[in-house]
């Protein structure tokens, strides 16, 4: 039998960041991962599309060149984006997997199941483990009506040939609306259809009407306040009936309701893991009921973010190996969504603040009112600060515009810090930069913007 200090089961962030630390700090790891070592997030999700962003974005800024005093235009053609989007998948796994060897972390391309604490068994092994971190993610959610044949999922989409005329997409979530964003800038007619009153649910109301502008004066059609009742797809055409009696119809149909953890065929309820209607319960530290036996990630059911699954498996390898010090605070997670314009937030949002009972005071800065922003014909969004009325302190950032996913970095610090919202608005940030735009917010807490 062999034997390991920690034994992963799943090679998304969630299990293969965590088995770089624990290799790093000198102990014995293998990871089983029965497909790609970079998980959903490199192969199928957040590094493909945001590969297809890029260049989607290239193509809209191109399409305004008049407006930067240029002239001409871009093509494409989606077998070239296609292409470029796998081979940037493909060095950054083959990069991870040179970085797995350089460690001596042991990739076991096999499907693992449970046996209890302390063993993981495969196909064709038994693997005796210290420890063991659970983190086998998550799967497309495909309840009821749209359990049939025809119907797309996001990991359909990253594998099209071609691109169709229209499409469908429910659900007006992250995933639908980032789709919504690459496909409507690419020529595709685009619906979504959302059950809930608006779009990207869990965003203040302000920030996610910035992005239901952009995406309507792109062309999207979207539909929300009425629930898909009935879907037919197949190879040439889909259709969807909505409650309120609405028929929609288009060339393909994409649904983005959500992911659920991936807990079959790994022997959890044999085990005796703890669940949940979440997923795997697990305590501050990433410990299940199981002794040695942690999860991470999707499956955890507490976030679906590359990110914080990575956040909470170096959390578990700290309390395995470390000190323990290291934790997840669900306050300060950073958040982005790579529409056009952007979204990036950091901690709950002012709708939720106030849901708590929390009083808190909101001040912006928008980008209309920045020469950087007018510079680069960005001058859709805001930047807003929320503040604890009590005492000021930062407890909130949502940011809605151009590079909000690369201007939030600031906004994590800050909040990690626990400083007021004020003193952003004393330190003196470059100009000029759209990072002005934190200054300028944080100056209304004082004696108010300078530019408006």
């Amino acid at each position: 039998m062999n034997r390991y200090d920690l034994v992963i089961i799943g090679g998304g962030p969630a299990g293969y960041i965590p088995a770089i630390r624990a290799a790093q700090m000198g102990k014995k790891v293998a990871v089983l991962e029965e497909e790609s070592l970079g998980g959903v997030c490199l192969n199928r999700g957040c590094i493909p599309t945001k590969t297809l962003i890029a260049s989607t974005s290239l193509l809209r800024h191109a399409a305004s060149a008049k407006r930067f005093g240029l002239t001409g235009e871009l093509s494409f053609t989606w077998e070239a984006l296609a292409k470029r989007k796998d081979l940037v998948v493909k060095r950054l796994r083959k990069g991870i997997e040179a970085h797995f060897r350089g460690l001596g972390i042991e990739l076991i391309a096999e499907h693992g199941t449970l046996g209890g604490p302390g063993l993981v068994r495969t196909e064709t092994r038994e693997l005796q483990s210290e420890y063991i971190l659970l983190a086998p993610g998550s799967k497309p959610l495909l309840p009821g009506p749209f359990a049939v044949e025809g119907v797309q999922t996001s990991r359909d989409v990253l594998s099209w040939e071609s691109l169709p005329e229209s499409l469908i997409i429910i659900g007006g979530g992250v995933i639908g609306c980032e789709f919504a964003s690459i496909f409507s800038t690419l020529g595709v007619k685009v619906t979504i259809v959302e059950m809930l009153p608006d779009i990207l649910p869990g965003v203040d109301s302000d920030v996610t009407e910035v992005v239901s502008r952009s995406l309507r004066k792109a062309g999207v059609d979207i539909r929300t306040g009425s629930p898909a009742s009935s879907v037919k797809a197949d190879a040439d055409s889909a259709s969807v009936l909505l409650e309120d009696g609405t028929d929609i119809s288009a060339d393909r149909l994409l649904v983005s309701i959500g992911r659920t953890p991936r807990l079959e065929g790994m022997g959890l309820l044999e085990a005796g893991i703890e669940l949940n209607r979440y997923g795997i319960v697990t305590d501050d530290c990433l410990l299940t009921n199981l002794p040695a036996v942690y999860a991470a990630g999707d499956v955890t059911g507490k976030w679906q973010l590359a990110h914080a699954g990575s956040a909470q498996g170096l959390a578990a390898v700290d309390h395995m190996f470390g000190d323990g010090t290291r934790k997840v605070h669900p306050d300060t997670m950073p958040g982005c969504i790579f529409t056009h314009p952007e979204i990036a937030t950091v901690g709950p949002g002012e709708e939720e603040w106030q849901s708590r009972g929390v009083s808190v005071r909101t001040e912006f800065s928008r980008y209309i009112a920045s020469g950087k922003a007018v510079g680069m014909n960005e001058t859709d969004g805001f930047v807003k600060l929320i503040a604890r009325e009590d005492d000021g302190r930062l407890i909130g950032v949502q940011i809605v515009g151009a590079d909000a996913s690369s201007l939030v970095g600031e906004a994590v610090i800050a909040i990690n810090s626990g400083i007021p919202a004020e003193s952003i608005g004393r330190m003196v940030h470059p100009h000029p930069t759209l990072s002005e735009l934190f200054m300028e917010a944080g100056e209304v807490f004082g004696p108010g913007a300078i530019h408006g």
